[in-house]
């Protein structure tokens, strides 16, 4: 192992190698902080088109994560993603300062394990419970499983030596001793403000009202789909929209067809990130109604297109929200609440400009690409002693 100087840091990034977009835009400006700040980085891609024209102090490491609509196939998957990454980490390990977890770093145990059985330190990043996102989409099977993802995320958080969070409110989802809570720093991404910007006021936009992200049970999306002809009895100007592709995609769309929406509800599937600025600049709101969270990016870029947002109280949502200043929260996300929010605020169109205003304000004042970079040095420098020591 190199002497210990006041170089830059050589890293392995271990993270869930989504095969598609899916995540992607998340992890791509996580690399995009990092960049200035590491002399090298192993990372676990799931594929190489997402890091085609990064720097070349990137090294990726192809692994394969196959997506399938049955649990336990998905159970068996996992399990033996983590058993390649973990061999891919030992086949690094000598050439590495440090080990990074990020997505869904929280749930990757055996990575994690053979990082520490080498004597690698380590930084696990939590951007959300795994456990409350399987709960919401399997069921009764999904409560037990979920039991023990809870297990497995709280020793990831013992283990870690450090632990970087997007907010505090995210912690308290787990039961964790004061130790653990010790090593906690507050680290977050940025939007792109040249991308996503305020093109369209809200007072010159129709009454759209739109959903963007993952079609999945924990997002709650099935709960706006709910919404929607209890807005229209009372707004039958209302259109909808819904971006975004998964599990629930062709349920959504019989539950559209069931219900006689099809004339006003769009339904884009996913869209490519460079066109969201777009989309978002048409709606007079946006719905997040999760179950649970981290902190959504899609949230950060609608503020920062003046977008309001309305959304369920989970993960770091407030934090960011504070209701009927920088966004509006849901007092919870069943379908007669969704509609009686939604209705509320189209009537009250002065309410929606002054909050499109803030948060366009709040998002532009905190969310940078320098503040996200400086959270970011913080928690390396404070890495370093301890870096230096284990050589």
């Amino acid at each position: 192992m190199r002497s210990p100087s006041s170089r830059k840091p050589a890293i392995f990034i271990g993270t869930i190698p989504f095969p598609s977009h899916t995540g992607n835009v998340t992890f791509l400006k996580f690399l995009r902080v990092i960049n200035p700040l590491i002399d090298t980085a192993y990372i676990v891609v799931g594929d190489l088109r997402f890091i085609r024209g990064f720097d070349k102090k990137y090294k990726p490491i192809l692994l394969s994560y196959h997506l399938t609509n049955s649990f336990f196939a998905r159970i068996f998957e996992y399990l033996r993603m983590q058993v390649v990454a973990s061999i891919k980490l030992m086949e690094t390990v000598n050439k590495v300062d440090l080990v990074i977890f990020f997505l869904d770093g929280t749930s990757l145990i055996l990575p994690i394990l053979t990082a520490k059985i080498f004597g690698k330190k380590v930084i696990t990043c939590i951007t959300g419970p795994t456990y409350k996102s399987v709960r919401a989409q399997y069921g009764i099977i999904g409560t037990l499983i979920a039991k023990m993802f809870l297990v497995i995320e709280v020793l990831t958080l013992l283990f870690a030596d450090r632990i970087a969070t997007e907010s505090f409110n995210v912690l308290s989802c787990y039961p964790l001793p004061a130790v653990v809570k010790a090593k906690v720093h507050k680290a977050f991404l940025f939007v792109d403000m040249n991308t996503f910007n305020l093109k369209k006021p809200i007072f010159m936009r129709n009454n759209l009202i739109g959903y963007i992200g993952r079609l999945s049970a924990e997002k709650g999306v099935l709960n706006f789909i709910e919404a929607i002809p209890l807005v229209l009895k009372k707004k039958v100007d209302t259109r909808f929209i819904v971006c975004g592709q998964g599990s629930l995609a062709y349920k959504i769309r019989k539950m559209i067809e069931a219900k006689g929406l099809k004339a006003n509800v769009e339904l884009t599937g996913w869209i490519p990130h460079e066109n969201v600025p777009r989309y978002l600049n048409e709606l007079k709101l946006l719905v997040l109604p999760s179950f649970t969270e981290g902190l959504p990016n899609i949230l950060l870029e609608a503020m920062a297109c003046g977008t309001p947002v309305l959304a369920t109280s989970v993960g770091a949502i407030p934090d960011i929200i504070k209701d009927g200043e920088t966004g509006f929260l849901l007092k919870s996300n069943d379908p007669e609440h969704i509609a009686e929010r939604i209705v509320e605020l189209l009537n009250k169109p002065e309410h929606l400009e002054k909050v499109s205003v803030n948060a366009y304000n709040y998002l532009r004042k905190n969310f940078s690409y320098e503040k996200a970079l400086e959270a970011w040095r913080r928690i390396l420098m404070l890495m370093k002693p301890e870096l230096n020591n284990g050589q």
